[in-house]
């Protein structure tokens, strides 16, 4: 039995021992395994799959076809668009099993990964970090980078709001996002984030979320 506020779609399966948290919408066709976790105020969207001992944190947005498998982590407002994909064995072999030895792979508060992009197993994502579609991501990301390619390589910095940030990739700096009044501050190749007066990252549990509206451009 899960709370109320959860929407849960007549076609999907959600097996007995799974944890979802309020107001958490699963769509058609989606599967969660029975030891899947699954926070509040997520939109898992159509023929998603969260497998044993897979994490979703709070927040997040998973499009269309996103498998999370075991021992993939996602933080707080993670968005994995549609048809990104998680792997979580590094030489796989039909004729090997190799369960015993899935690596983890932890994606930080706030990251974006992009559509058809790829994420090997045993990297961290960063805190806010964006990997751009059709990106392979093979080493990990730093914080606020904006990963790009095949292999991915980081091209830029992009803020929590999800705009480029007008910064080197090494040097000092600083750079106030004009909707947030985040203060980003460079110090050699690492980037740190000063949050605003309303943190749009701080989730706050237990609350239906409403998230921050982008004006029309």
């Amino acid at each position: 039995m899960h709370d109320a506020t959860v929407l849960i779609h007549p076609s999907a399966f959600v097996d007995p021992g799974a944890t979802v948290g309020a107001y958490t919408s699963i769509w058609h066709f989606s599967h969660l395994e029975a030891g899947a976790v699954v926070g509040e105020n997520n939109n898992l969207g159509q023929n998603t799959y969260i497998g044993n001992n897979a994490v979703v944190g709070n927040g997040c947005r998973l499009g269309n076809s996103v498998s999370v498998f075991s021992h993939v982590e996602l933080g707080d407002f993670v968005f994995c668009a549609p048809f990104m994909v998680f792997t979580h064995i590094a030489f796989p072999r039909a004729a090997v099993s190799r369960r015993d030895v899935f690596e983890k792979t932890l994606v930080g508060t706030g990251a974006t990964l992009g559509a058809n992009s790829t994420v090997v197993p045993g990297v961290t994502v960063g805190t806010g970090s964006f990997l751009g579609g059709g990106s392979v991501l093979t080493r990990s990301a730093k914080d606020w980078s904006l990963m790009i390619g095949a292999p991915a390589r980081q091209r830029g910095w992009v803020s929590a709001f999800g705009e480029k940030i007008d910064l080197p990739l090494i040097g000092s700096g600083e750079w106030r996002c004009p909707h947030t009044d985040d203060v980003y501050i460079l110090q050699g190749d690492l980037l740190s984030r000063r949050p605003g007066p309303k943190d749009i990252l701080r989730y706050i549990p237990g609350m239906k979320l409403e998230r921050m509206q982008a004006a029309a451009r």
